[in-house]
């Protein structure tokens, strides 16, 4: 199994609980029970440098389709591209892969599933209140994110977005997300059972991405907030954005630069 911390080097909290869990192991007060675990380390330059991604560099986790292999001349490539290729013989041989991330704004937490069902019973072991699906529909990003060579591989990965970037909470959420994972695994038992909660599952239906430099949502908005057919969602000086049933929106962001993604538009599955 092999998890994952800071791809984003601005999002610690998955470094921060696999360092935990290591020192955990190397002290013998916690000992694999089976199997072979890997603590990786996403983007460390990125992470030194506190930032999504490196200087000129790009998102490391829009890579593992590996298209640029092909698409990108190598004298053209940046660390991330370099960075791809060195995780690949590692995803193309681990049977399972958990994804600790986080988010900029607060948000609850939720774990993102594969299409395969045991990603799927993966995802309901983290004991999270919220799962979501789809994430690999068209124009969405899971053909590219790190957990997508053990989908194509047809085996079990799950993303986890643990909470907002710098707060301790998604620390803790990070780390019971590990522990709760290796469990389930098999690979460290946990006495620490996730309880039976009403999970809500939601289905994405869309990536909305920011059409202008002056495209603003008409008030704030929180990951997970309900919204109502007819709801506005924001507006620049040309043309306003609403939806037209009712809906969750996931990490609403109007700040991102525009033809990026701003918001995540679900409905319970």
């Amino acid at each position: 199994m092999a998890v994952f911390g800071s791809i984003h080097g601005n999002e610690p909290c998955g470094l921060r609980a696999s360092e935990r869990l290591q020192k955990e192991l190397e002290t013998g007060s916690l000992q694999l029970q089976k199997g072979t675990l890997y603590l990786v380390h996403g983007n460390p330059r990125a992470t030194e440098a506190h930032e999504r991604h490196t200087r000129g560099g790009t998102d490391l986790n829009r890579l593992f389709d590996y298209h640029f292999v092909a698409d990108l001349p190598s004298d053209h490539w940046v660390y991330e591209h370099y960075r791809a290729m060195e995780l690949k013989p590692l995803l193309d041989t681990v049977d399972a892969v958990l994804d600790l991330h986080s988010t900029t704004a607060p948000s609850p937490a939720f774990a993102i599933a594969s299409p395969l069902p045991e990603s799927q019973r993966f995802a309901d072991a983290l004991g999270l209140a919220y799962v979501t699906h789809g994430w690999d529909g068209p124009g969405l990003l899971g053909d590219r994110v790190v957990i997508a060579p053990l989908t194509r591989r047809g085996l079990p990965a799950v993303s986890v977005e643990c909470g907002q970037h710098d707060q301790l909470e998604a620390i803790d959420v990070a780390y019971t997300c590990l522990r709760r994972g290796l469990d389930y695994l098999g690979l460290l038992p946990w006495p620490e059972k996730a309880a039976p909660i009403a999970c809500t599952r939601l289905q994405l239906r869309a990536a909305i991405k920011r059409p202008s430099a002056t495209f603003k949502f008409v008030r704030p908005l929180s990951s997970m907030q309900q919204l109502a057919a007819g709801d506005v969602i924001g507006r620049d000086e040309d043309m306003a954005l609403s939806v037209n049933r009712n809906c969750y929106v996931i990490m609403p962001n109007d700040a991102v630069p525009v033809g990026e993604d701003m918001i995540y538009v679900a409905q319970p599955l």
